[in-house]
């Protein structure tokens, strides 16, 4: 899934990516070196990408250790489901970034990780999931129900398989929806509008996500670009030479 907009003179490139799928880790590279963005925003933070490039994968005690049993119970079911669906796949959870990321620097694009640090996101599951979230969790994937995990080939991989599947993870667990998705596209939202005005220069951003962020990130992306439309509009209108005082013609003649 690929979305293209521009907000001012800057253009952007959404890629949202099926994580274990390869055409995605595929379609990744390919926009990069097609596109030649000044930068590459990917959903990562500092601390997953680390693990991911050394293989540092904490055991179970430690994470109980370090971030407590309810913490620890929780993130580890969420990364096993996503690794064994990875595995059925033939490509492991963050290929797709770690594609965007090695692409970025051969190309010599600035690289920004915009997602939000993961201990707080599992933390913030564990305070928001009521405790019949947690149980219909845990449960689901022993039993394999849970809408986190679902047989699907790349040919359904599309926009409505991802809003349906949305509309039943919120269903299934409203809270945990709000911290997996709200929350962190708001979180991404916020980096990329930064990106976008420190800027000297227009700059092109290619931004690679997890399909299931695509909805709600563009949407915010397009109410950004709607809101700098109707700025600019604004100020063009104030700024019509020959209205009110008469020096705003000498001004706009030199």
């Amino acid at each position: 899934m690929r979305y293209e907009m521009n907000i001012g003179d800057n253009r952007l490139v959404i890629v949202g990516t099926g994580h274990v799928f390869k055409r995605s880790v595929m379609e990744v590279k390919s926009t990069i070196i097609k596109e030649n963005p000044n930068i590459v925003c990917v959903e990562l933070d500092k601390e997953r990408y680390r693990a991911i490039m050394e293989g540092d994968k904490a055991s179970f005690m430690d994470l109980v250790r370090h971030r407590g049993i309810k913490t620890a119970i929780l993130g580890s079911i969420l990364s096993s489901i996503q690794e064994e669906v990875g595995e059925d796949y033939g490509v492991m959870p963050g290929a797709d970034m770690v594609t965007a990321v090695e692409t970025a620097l051969e190309l010599g694009s600035k690289i920004y990780f915009i997602d939000r640090n993961i201990n707080i996101t599992v933390s913030r599951l564990v305070e928001k999931m009521s405790l019949w979230e947690k149980i219909k969790t845990v449960s689901g994937a022993f039993l394999s129900l849970t809408p986190l995990k679902r047989s699907v080939s790349v040919s359904q991989f599309d926009e409505s398989f991802i809003n349906d599947l949305l509309r039943d993870f919120k269903k299934f667990s409203p809270n945990a929806y709000t911290v997996l998705i709200d929350e962190r596209n708001e979180h991404m939202f916020n980096i990329i509008r930064k990106l976008l005005y420190i800027q000297d220069e227009p700059v092109n951003l290619v931004i690679v996500i997890g399909a299931g962020h695509i909805k709600g990130l563009v949407s915010m992306l397009e109410e950004e670009r709607n809101a700098y439309k109707r700025e600019k509009e604004d100020a063009f209108e104030t700024d019509v030479p020959g209205e009110g005082d008469d020096n705003n013609w000498e001004i706009w003649s030199n």
